[in-house]
């Protein structure tokens, strides 16, 4: 424990949690378990990148800053607060006695400390944000778990180890929050719209047949509009949750495609957008899932022709590279802004907001498209360049090793 004698602070005043270490043994020694809370700002290294150094360290500083002053009010004067390190982005609380003479933690009361510290740190940092000039809210993510004592790990190892845990749980719940956000919203416009034109007729509408026969069409297309936006979560949630198995046979890429561009044909002739194809000769079959396969590249092909101008071209090509099977979909569209591009497989996002919303889409095709391609050992990538196009790129095994792709335990 040598090492751990010496404590060093950070410029903000606090601890690097390399150097208290030896205060947690003794803590676990005495109470055998201590809560343990973590807490990062989300976009620290954006903010370097936009804002240079200077603003974002001194956010950072502002936070430890924050904390220090936050000792026997947000938390007990005998709890520690440190940080992870020089030019870290995240902080560390241990809380090493329960509320209300409890004898342990439960989730309840360390989800209590940790919701009070991020509330009162955001408030305090985006205020500072602004007067620095700093244009986007400033985000902050926390989790917490208990460390247990444990005699056969070193303190730093169970350190450690609740480090990662808290990270972990913090970005499920941001991911968990975003997505009832974003299911919500969903459903809101649908059921607002079916709910709307329902409540109208039956306050008497329904005497004029003409229209009424119009309102109930758009109350069936919005209820078909619900159903496909379930039927999308619930096959992306069973492909997430390993909860599929693929069919795997002999499987033509070039009928697949086929099939896709005749499938596609009449809808891109209204489009006013040409379709073509070019297979490599030397590319004939793959074992694959021709269901799933297929479901994807009328997703990939359908969102270039969506996308493209009238007079364009959508292209969906087959060839070989590096012994893997290339299925591509190149079109000639407005294309996708560089700085999206690291997004568009996320659940629910949407470049275009207002032309998707326009289109009907759910921002979930592209991400039971990956997950699709990802389960049959392959990758789905894209390339794309503002104004001038797309190209969405399936790689996928010839004869993947995996012919079968389901929960463990199924």
């Amino acid at each position: 424990m040598a090492d751990r004698l010496e404590v060093t602070e950070d410029s903000a005043g606090l601890p690097v949690l390399s150097t208290v270490l030896d205060r947690v043994e003794n803590e676990l020694l005495k109470r055998e378990q201590a809560g343990f809370i973590y807490v990062d700002v989300v976009q620290f290294h954006n903010l370097i990148e936009t804002y240079g150094e200077e603003v974002a360290e001194n956010l950072r500083n502002l936070l430890g800053q924050t904390l220090i002053r936050q000792r026997g009010k947000l938390f007990r004067d005998e709890d520690l607060v440190a940080v992870g390190g020089a030019g870290s982005d995240y902080f560390v609380i241990y809380l090493f006695s329960p509320p209300r003479r409890k004898d342990a933690f439960s989730p309840t009361d360390l989800k209590v400390v940790s919701s009070r510290v991020v509330h009162k740190l955001t408030n305090i940092l985006n205020e500072r944000a602004v007067q620095l000039g700093v244009k986007e809210k400033v985000d902050l993510r926390s989790g917490y778990t208990v460390i247990k004592y444990d005699p056969r790990l070193p303190v730093d190892k169970l350190v450690e180890e609740a480090r990662r845990e808290a990270a972990l749980k913090s970005e499920l719940e941001e991911i968990l929050v975003t997505f009832v956000s974003n299911v919500s919203h969903e459903l809101r416009t649908p059921l607002t719209c079916i709910k709307g034109y329902a409540e109208t007729l039956l306050e008497g509408a329904m005497e004029d047949r003409d229209l009424t026969h119009r309102w109930l069409s758009i109350i069936s297309e919005e209820a078909k509009r619900l159903e496909r936006l379930i039927h999308d979560l619930l096959d992306l949630s069973m492909i997430e949750a390993h909860q599929v198995a693929l069919k795997f046979q002999p499987v033509d890429l070039r009928a697949v495609a086929n099939h896709t561009v005749a499938v596609l044909d009449s809808y891109a002739q209204k489009a006013e957008v040409a379709m073509a194809t070019e297979f490599d000769p030397e590319l004939t079959e793959i074992r694959a899932d021709e269901d799933r396969i297929s479901q994807v590249l009328l997703n990939l092909t359908d969102n270039a022709i969506k996308y493209s101008q009238p007079g364009g071209q959508v292209t969906v090509r087959t060839r070989m590279y590096e012994g893997m099977a290339v299925v591509e979909v190149v079109d000639r569209g407005a294309g996708i802004p560089e700085q999206e591009l690291a997004r568009i497989f996320e659940r629910f996002y949407r470049v275009e907001k207002g032309r998707t919303a326009r289109f009907g889409g759910r921002g979930l095709g592209l991400a039971i498209a990956k997950n699709i391609v990802e389960a049959h050992g392959g990758e789905l990538e894209v390339e794309s360049k503002l104004g001038e196009g797309s190209c969405f790129r399936m790689l996928l095994p010839v004869n993947p090793e995996k012919e079968s792709w389901m929960d463990d335990e199924a």
